[in-house]
């Protein structure tokens, strides 16, 4: 099985507390537990980090750091194709570009599950949401 990671579900996984983060890192704990890989964008590389740059919070930027590095984690490139499938995305479903390209990169690796906090996600049928 195949979970891709919305951007926000992987700051639930770094930083929340409660019952968001709390979800999420039991999901993840246990997909990983099975020996399976996550898959990211190379855009939540992006968005996960910019808060803690911005707000010179090193410990923070490591461990975001240190989670994109890991070998169970891989990051899907904005290549050609995952640009193409957001372009169909966004014409048919109301998406903005950023959700689109993350839409597009769980599409293009075949993601049995798309892990998200974002319910605007749901409007992709072919997308298999898990809302967290």
């Amino acid at each position: 099985m195949k979970l891709f990671l919305d951007a926000c579900a992987i700051i639930y996984l770094i930083e929340a507390g409660g019952e968001q983060g709390w979800k999420t890192r039991q999901l993840v704990n246990q997909h990983l537990s099975d020996g399976k890989k996550l898959f990211v964008s190379r855009l939540s590389v992006l968005e996960c980090r910019i808060l803690p740059l911005r707000n010179q919070d090193r410990a923070l930027t490591e461990r975001y750091v240190q989670f994109f590095a890991l070998p169970e984690v891989e990051i899907i490139e904005l290549t050609a194709a995952v640009v193409e499938q957001a372009t169909v995305l966004r014409v048919h479903y109301p998406l903005r570009t950023p959700d689109a390209l993350q839409a597009a990169c769980a599409l293009v690796v075949e993601a049995d599950k798309f892990v998200t906090g974002d319910r605007q996600f749901s409007c992709v049928p072919v997308l298999k949401v898990e809302l967290i």
